[in-house]
């Protein structure tokens, strides 16, 4: 396995995205790959919106996301406490999916 995609759409329509790709398969179109498909699925399932958190330093992410029609929709500021103590913000980005506006 060198990737996985979750989609879990909530209630109220929304459907969440959790993705990881391995290191040594990034850049090869991976994300692209589960991304397109998770977005149908979605769809299909009633979904009409796709949501997702990134890291802000995560460019290589963020251009996938915006790639596949994603844009920013606000931050969580030093919303999650790392091991080391840090405190990282993360980027909420959204797509509306099939005709929802």
């Amino acid at each position: 396995m060198v990737g996985h995609i979750w989609v879990s759409i909530a209630p109220y329509g929304v459907a969440d995205i959790g993705m990881l790709v391995v290191e040594s398969w990034r850049g090869k179109g991976i994300g692209k790959l589960l991304v397109g498909p998770a977005m149908q699925w979605a769809a299909a399932a009633g979904a009409h919106k796709m949501a997702l958190e990134v890291w802000p330093h995560n460019e290589a992410a963020i251009r996938l996301y915006r790639r596949a029609g994603f844009v920013e929709e606000g931050r969580k500021v030093s919303h999650y406490r790392r091991r080391n103590g840090e405190l990282w913000d993360s980027v909420l980005m959204g797509r509306p999916l099939g005709g929802a506006q």
